[in-house]
């Protein structure tokens, strides 16, 4: 285990909690379109975030858990929750299972609308919504750098966006020469760097801290190192990721599916397999069966890992980071389609052309990077006490 020891990250946080941004209506756009205030405080919230995290005690906000723990400046230790994120197979605290049950996570699952059905339309509007969303962002971040994580085909085709504000690439082996090569086939002028996974003691229990026991840690990786960027641009910079984009342009969404029971998880598994060989009517009753359940595990799972994720980098950097799939315009776009008719063929190699205007070349794989070892058991409550008691934070137990 770590050394206990004071904090100065915590120090920080505990000064900022005491000024929150105090406004009548709060929406998730103020808080997920500049980096803006820690924490806000609110008479009322309007909206229901199905991926970015959006933290509420009494009426304080934030995308950070941390920050409203050392508001209230004490912990009411969630003991199921401790139980569970301290199992040897632990994965990951549900949005109704966090550490303190005091706080809860706004957000609902969506349910589409599925009123655009036609492919290419559906192309159309994602280039468009990908260009109206970044230049809006870039508008309200004047004088930032775009900082875009890169590794698959949905944070590529990032790269190919109409940027105004400068932008770098930033990837971690073993997709960093890949992605060089994507910059160099198709005469992109972006700079490539490399990514790396050291890590001191001192940043770790920034990240134990943060982290609040949400997921297991090993997932959570190069925090530090993008910590090392923002500081270089003195915090001026919005990270980006290409989250969840396969999930909306490929076939991916077929097997992504939250069971409701077995036969269920079942038949969604079939469908998944015997899809391509099936004849659209056939292929379209199929999904009408599944996505509701997509939908569902984008919320449960996909907003847990990956829109968490989001904020927990935001929180580590000081910095603002976002999705591109995830913007204002492109949410509309997902919460509009019919993938059982958009998306039954991958379709990111055609916005990859009508962004660049011509056919991209991307790599031949698409590798996974390592889990970061460094962090194994980060996760553990008993790390997370630890550090919140050493740093003068009242622990009340209760069990949810």
């Amino acid at each position: 285990m770590l050394n206990k020891s004071s904090l100065e990250y915590i120090d920080d946080i505990k000064e900022k909690v005491n000024s929150p941004k105090k406004v009548e209506l709060l929406t998730e756009d103020m808080m997920w379109e500049t980096h803006g205030p820690l924490i806000w405080q609110a008479d009322q919230f309007d909206g229901k975030p199905f991926f970015y995290p959006v933290y509420r005690y009494k009426n304080f906000y934030s995308y950070s858990q941390l920050a409203l723990i050392l508001k209230k400046k004490k912990l009411v230790l969630n003991r199921n929750a401790y139980e569970k994120a301290g199992s040897a197979d632990f994965a990951a605290l549900s949005h109704e299972q966090l550490i303190d049950v005091e706080i809860e996570r706004l957000g609902a699952p969506y349910s589409s609308t599925n009123e655009i059905t036609d492919s290419d339309d559906y192309c159309a509007k994602i280039v468009n919504a990908l260009k109206d969303d970044i230049a809006d962002i870039e508008e309200k971040n004047p004088g930032h750098t775009n900082v875009v994580m890169c590794g698959g085909k949905d944070s590529l085709n990032l790269l190919l966006l109409p940027w105004r504000n400068p932008v770098i690439a930033v990837s971690a082996e073993p997709n960093y020469p890949l992605v060089c090569e994507f910059v160099e086939h198709n005469g992109l002028d972006i700079d490539v760097l490399r990514l790396s996974d050291d890590v001191t003691d001192g940043f770790l229990k920034r990240e134990i801290a943060e982290l609040c026991c949400r997921f297991n840690a090993v997932h959570w990786r190069w925090g530090q190192h993008l910590n090392k960027i923002s500081e270089m641009f003195d915090r001026k910079v919005v990270i980006w990721k290409g989250q969840m984009g396969d999930l909306y342009m490929s076939t991916r969404w077929k097997t992504y599916t939250y069971g409701k029971n077995n036969l269920y998880t079942f038949l969604c598994k079939i469908y998944g397999k015997i899809s391509p060989y099936l004849p659209p009517v056939l292929n379209e009753i199929g999904a009408k069966i599944i996505l509701p359940g997509v939908e569902q595990r984008v919320w449960k799972y996909g907003a847990n890992a990956q829109g968490a994720h989001v904020g927990f980098i935001r929180a580590i950097t000081g910095c603002l980071v976002l999705s591109a799939y995830h913007g204002k315009r492109m949410s509309k776009i997902l919460k509009s389609a019919d993938l059982g008719k958009v998306a039954q063929k991958d379709i990111r190699d055609e916005i990859g052309e009508a962004l660049l205007g011509r056919k991209v070349i991307y790599p031949r794989k698409n590798p996974a990077p390592r889990i970061s070892d460094k962090r194994l058991g980060l996760h553990n409550p008993e790390l997370f006490v630890d550090l919140l008691e050493s740093n003068d934070i009242e622990i009340i137990n209760s069990r949810d």
